[in-house]
């Protein structure tokens, strides 16, 4: 596949003849950086010219002018592009830089905390789009290689493209496609500008106030030759996020049988899937965001250009999270299991433990990024630019405390549903009654369970103490460095080559704390032993208000209160020791990559132009990780807890591959513009899928090696028993693949644009992607340890025996795919009309095949982290003084991730063919409006109302017919949103 790839393009390449590198500024192609020379430059910048004395003397305002400078900027880029652009107050049409990218063809958005963070295009994942700002790549401090812009002011940017083809100068690491962020610029901007917004956001679901204030501008100095951009901005913001979810690392449960079912019923009653866990949770977050930009400029004269661009961004966060749980695996046991009913798929457990835990956390993230460099024009033929850029994030966490109340061995009545999963404490009457037999006062399966009472809390016992301080960092360096000929042949503008080198690190750091408060750790302290054995009645506690939590919770208050007095018992607790807690999440990874490329631009006539060239990209990655397994259950004398974190050996990998690509660029007339690509492009494993960790499920169980009979927590046994038994086969695991490679993949990319007028845009475009060794998560596979991609340390284990040919029957685990196709099509259609009614549109058609190796799955399926449809409508009408729009976008469903069906499974049975465990995101329609109304040249007010509809983010397990269907994974509900604010241009 790779030597056809190559040769393939290899003749294009020599057919062709190469030629354009794409231009970091599409709109403007070099001219604000040196001088026009080739003859493609020369056009373009004629037609930029034309087009900005177009919409001057048009004098257009508003969305118009926001569009028209869209459109010339992606028709002046060389290579196919969408751009967000501002309008004429410097304003984009959305007050958040995601939120304005998924007006885009082709882009929709992922939210967290019900603000858009993350974005996909062409139906293809966050994991698939790369994002840089100013053509450097932006750091982040999470586990996925995905990039959040809810962080970047849209105050403090000139413009916003997204490339959905690459050429050979660009990063290849994106299937997708690539996000541009590019700073104020006061050489953009054309003259001397200032301007104040204030803000005021209301999150209906918190009923808070969120005020924001900026502060942005540009200025030019001595003739034009500095030019200075520049944007402050503070925002004080108030969400709340109400959630229900699955655990999120288990599958669903089979559940089979009923106390009121002779032996002989048992063998043959039916088995259904459930739940494995329930947790409602409420996220009450207080953020503050400071952002700073500079852009510092520089033009001694037309052949020569220098720069200094710099961000700043901090966040400080004060999050308060509720969270209640109800553990249906604690009572899943045979003799546990009260009442199964096949047909409504309800069910009834004993044994099962609720708890609810009030977590306190104050973070603090700051981004760093700057980039100095320049161009220089040699000779009036030779060109040379390079930078240096530099991005750093850090996300410090100190102090989070986190205090814990349980009641143990309820029972417990239970539904899932696609929507939600429903759990409530039943008394043993109602059990009972529910389970059709009669209640006995020795009846075995009720003994020592909770009464069921619900109003008598004095059996939710503080439980746990859970104290965290976390540091996680991502540092980026990049060199760069191109030169570029230009030469005045009929055939050939310019040949340009160059390189980059980036070098990262990113690092996470944990001491984490968490255990059972004892009395005896107190040190004699009394109001320490008194809160050790205190029970939610106490303390002042209350159901939290909305409808989301059965129990209720400590304040807040309380909870400080509770930390405090108890805190001095960690020494004694942990005897001195790290906790696994404090290890088994660090690790530090580096990933050096090396890139050149050589390329040209061709113009075979006055309307055809070709641009072709390879890059060559080589990747290092190493890791370090540790292999966990923590136990609250198996007692193995002493009081010794089985805890373990074992450093794994560091891991590492090295790959390369060269990347052609053709780009067609033909423009047979002023109304009509065709494109046609074919290019390669790649997409790395994220951290957390690349480096090497193994994570057993905290609740293990373990095996008598002489009956094969497995127990979770057998009672009575000594330790000198213990250590004859083994891991059991049913345990669950979480591992790293550090083997996995970079997916590749070879596109076709065309695109037809008809521009009959400045009010009237069409366009639609083809795409087909050929990915090889797709990367996708897949749960619940069977494998052997021995097979596992990375060597476990199971002979340092010695309480029990860890075989290292045990073959484990729930394995998560990311993999390379074998291959997969992704074909589309992508329509956009925007008019204006003379009554001031506008009308813009676009819908993104997708379908994908993705197959896995026989072993995994044995059917084909869709790519992972693709939608099949998208699709933004904003209709409105606005004149020189007022605009109104109503915004509408769509997304359909996502395959996140995938349970396992190998070729040898029988489709049948859902115990080995988990297709049940698929999990995808719901499809989701959200409705906006926003007005805005100019008081005068320099006073504008705007009110925007988002999410209408009041429109949840699900997630849901496939299910089947033993679960009744879909099964709830997560839903998030963050309400209705209304921002109202002014800006003000002092010019």
């Amino acid at each position: 596949m790779k030597s056809m790839r190559l040769s393939t393009i290899a003749a294009a390449l020599m057919v062709a003849m190469p030629l354009y590198a794409q231009t970091t500024d599409p709109a403007q192609p070099k001219v604000e950086n040196g001088k026009p020379t080739t003859s493609a430059e020369k056009t373009a910048a004629k037609k930029t010219v034309e087009a900005e004395d177009d919409i001057e003397i048009i004098a257009v305002t508003g969305v118009y002018q926001a569009d028209l400078k869209a459109r010339a900027m992606e028709r002046d880029a060389k290579a196919f592009s969408s751009v967000i652009a501002t309008d004429d107050m410097g304003n984009f049409v959305d007050q958040n830089v995601a939120e304005s990218l998924r007006r885009i063809p082709g882009v929709t958005l992922e939210r967290s905390e019900g603000e858009g963070k993350y974005i996909a295009v062409r139906g293809l994942g966050p994991k698939f789009v790369s994002v840089s700002m100013n053509g450097a790549e932006l750091s982040g401090a999470g586990d996925e290689r995905k990039i959040g812009l809810d962080g970047i002011t849209s105050d403090s940017l000139g413009a916003i493209e997204v490339f959905k083809t690459l050429t050979p100068d660009m990063n290849l690491n994106s299937i997708g496609g690539a996000v541009n962020v590019k700073a104020i610029s006061a050489y953009d901007r054309g003259k001397n500008t200032l301007k104040m917004k204030l803000q005021d956001s209301y999150s209906e679901i918190r009923e808070e106030h969120s005020p924001k204030f900026s502060l942005d501008g540009t200025q030019l100095f001595l003739d034009e030759k500095i030019g200075v951009g520049f944007a402050l901005s503070y925002e004080d913001r108030k969400t709340q996020v109400d959630e229900v979810r699955h655990h999120s690392t288990r599958e669903l449960n089979f559940l089979q049988g009923g106390i009121g079912l002779s032996e002989e019923q048992l063998g043959v009653a039916p088995e259904i899937l459930i739940p494995a866990q329930l947790e409602n949770r409420r996220e009450i977050a207080d953020r503050t965001r400071t952002t700073a930009t500079l852009n510092f400029e520089f033009k001694p004269s037309e052949d020569s250009f220098y720069y200094l661009r710099g961000n700043y961004s901090n966040y400080t966060d004060g999050d308060i999270a509720q969270r209640e749980f109800y553990n249906f695996y604690n009572g899943d046991e045979a003799d546990e299991v009260i009442y199964v009913n096949a047909e409504t798929k309800e069910f009834a457990l004993s044994d099962v433990d609720v708890f609810n835990q009030y977590f306190i956390q104050e973070g603090e993230t700051t981004t760093t990024n700057f980039s100095v460099g320049g161009e220089n024009y040699i000779a009036d033929s030779w060109r040379v630019d390079y930078e240096f850029a530099y991005s750093k994030t850090e996300d410090k966490s100190v102090g989070d405390r986190r205090a814990q109340f349980r009641e143990r061995e309820n029972i417990v009545y239970g539904k899932g549903s696609r929507d939600n999963i429903i759990a409530k404490v039943l008394t043993p009457a109602e059990a009972a009654a529910l389970g059709g037999f009669a209640l006995k006062d020795d009846e075995d399966v009720f003994a020592g369970e909770a009464d069921g009472d619900i109003s008598d809390l004095s059996n939710m016992e503080y439980d746990n103490l859970f104290m965290e301080d976390s540091t996680r960092t991502d540092e980026i360096t990049s060199l760069k460095l191109n030169l570029q000929k230009d030469f005045d042949y009929q055939y050939l503008n310019f040949i340009k080559v160059g390189g980059t080198y980036n070098e990262r690190e990113h690092y996470n750091n944990k001491d984490r704390w968490s255990y059972t408060v004892n009395s005896a750790d107190c040190g004699g302290d009394q109001t320490c032993m008194d809160v050790a054995t205190s029970n939610i009645t106490d303390y002042n506690y209350a159901v939290p208000a909305g409808g989301l939590f059965t129990y209720p919770f400590v304040s807040q208050q309380d909870v400080e209160y509770i930390v405090n007095s108890t805190k001095i018992t960690r020494e004694s607790a942990t005897g001195g020791e790290e906790s696994i807690d404090s290890t088994k999440e660090d690790y530090t990874l580096t990933e050096d990559t090396y890139a050149a490329f050589i390329m040209a631009e061709m113009p075979l006539s006055e309307q055809l132009t070709v641009i072709t060239g390879v890059r060559y990209a080589h990747t290092e990655f190493s890791s370090t990780g540790f292999m966990s397994l923590e136990n609250d259950d198996w007692d193995f004398g002493n009081d010794k807890m089985l805890d373990l974190a074992i450093p794994l050996p560091e891991s590492s990998i090295t790959y390369s591959e060269f990347f052609p690509s053709i780009h067609v660029r033909y423009e047979p007339s002023d109304q009509i513009l065709v494109r046609t690509s074919l290019w390669t492009s790649y997409t790395r494993p994220s951290f957390k899928q690349a480096r090497g960790f193994a994570k057993f499920d905290d609740d293990i169980s373990l095996c008598d090696p002489t009956t094969n009979e497995c127990y979770s927590s057998p009672d009575g046994q000594s330790a000198i028993e213990l250590q004859g038994y083994i891991l059991g086969p049913d345990n669950a695991v979480q591992v790293g693949n550090p083997n996995l490679v970079a997916m590749t993949s070879d596109n076709f990319d065309a695109s037809f644009g008809w521009y009959p007028s400045k009010e009237l845009f069409m366009e639609a475009a083809v795409f087909y992607k050929n990915i090889d060794n797709f990367i996708v998560d897949v749960t619940g596979i069977q494998m052997g340890i021995n097979e596992l991609p990375l060597t476990l340390p199971v002979n340092q284990v010695s309480d029990f025996a860890i075989p290292q040919d045990l073959v484990l029957n729930q394995v998560d685990i990311t993999l390379n795919g074998d291959k997969a196709t992704v074909y589309g099509i992508e329509l956009s259609y925007n008019q204006f009309f003379e009554n001031g009614l506008f009308w813009q549109s676009n819908m993104t058609f997708v379908k994908s095949e993705a197959e896995l190796d026989a072993t995994i799955r044995q059917d084909k399926m869709p790519l992972p982290g693709q939608a099949d449809v998208t699709g933004n409508i904003a209709v409105g009408w606005e004149d020189e003084s007022f605009s109104l729009r109503l915004i509408s976008n769509y997304r359909s469903d996502i395959l996140e991730e995938v349970g396992s069906c190998p070729v040898s499974a029988n489709k049948a049975d859902s115990q080995t063919c988990k297709t049940w465990a698929d999990i995808y995101q719901d499809d989701i329609m959200t409705f906006d409006i926003k007005v805005k109304y100019d008081f005068s040249k320099s006073l504008s007010v705007y009110f925007d109302a988002i999410n209408l509809t009041d429109e949840s983010d699900l997630r849901y397990f496939t299910g089947n017919e033993q679960s009744g269907g879909e099964i709830l994974y997560q839903r998030e509900d963050y309400g209705r949103t209304f921002q109202l604010g002014m800006n003000y241009k002092f010019y």
